[in-house]
């Protein structure tokens, strides 16, 4: 009896498991740093336009980036632990299948949510948006900068903006946007936007 051909086929999947769970593991493992390094040269490569005061991906924008980047890795292991269990059915395989192609998109899709900030307004492109949204600073009916207080201690938190078709957006207020806020205030000055400070 010829076996020589089960065996090479077996070792075959053998070995695409080992490589599916070892890069699983090393996807969860640097699930954090992965986005930092990808991200903003990315963005920065891609999306950023000449002269803008701020240009950032959102703090969400790497938080959704490491889950599903993680989450990928999970539907991997799920999928390999499965078959080899030998309960890798049809309804499985939807199953993960769909997760997997889920996270994968959600990471793809990270890379397209961004901010920005110019002398033309305030621009912002969300996580399932393929449209980046722009609102000239003349559009913009009301601006909030929060402050927070965390045990007696009061610091920035975030710059919101309503826009006169309802459409609200924050910024949260890091080094970045702190080098633009001269030039914000300054243009929401120029269009008689008055700015309101809060503390949450």
């Amino acid at each position: 009896m010829n076996t020589t051909g089960y065996t090479i086929s077996k070792k075959q999947k053998t070995d695409i498991s080992q490589i599916l769970v070892t890069t699983a593991i090393i996807l969860i493992l640097s699930a954090i740093f992965i986005p930092i390094f990808l991200l903003s040269p990315f963005q920065a490569q891609f999306y950023k336009p000449e002269g803008t005061w701020v240009f950032e991906a959102p703090k969400a924008a790497y938080l959704t980036f490491s889950i599903a980047l993680a989450a990928v890795a999970v539907f991997m292991i799920t999928g390999v632990w499965l078959h080899s269990a030998g309960k890798f059915g049809m309804f499985a395989k939807v199953i993960i299948g769909a997760g997997f192609l889920s996270s994968l998109a959600t990471v793809i899709l990270s890379f397209d949510y961004y901010h920005y900030i110019d002398k033309n307004g305030v621009y912002f492109n969300l996580l399932f948006s393929l449209e980046e949204k722009h609102y000239e600073w003349s559009e913009i009916k009301q601006a909030r900068q929060t402050v927070k207080n965390e045990m007696g201690i009061m610091s920035d938190d975030k710059l919101i903006f309503t826009i006169k078709d309802g459409t609200s957006y924050a910024y949260l207020l890091n080094v970045n946007v702190r080098r633009a806020r001269i030039a914000t205030y300054f243009e929401l000055e120029e269009n008689g936007v008055e700015l309101i400070q809060e503390t949450e």
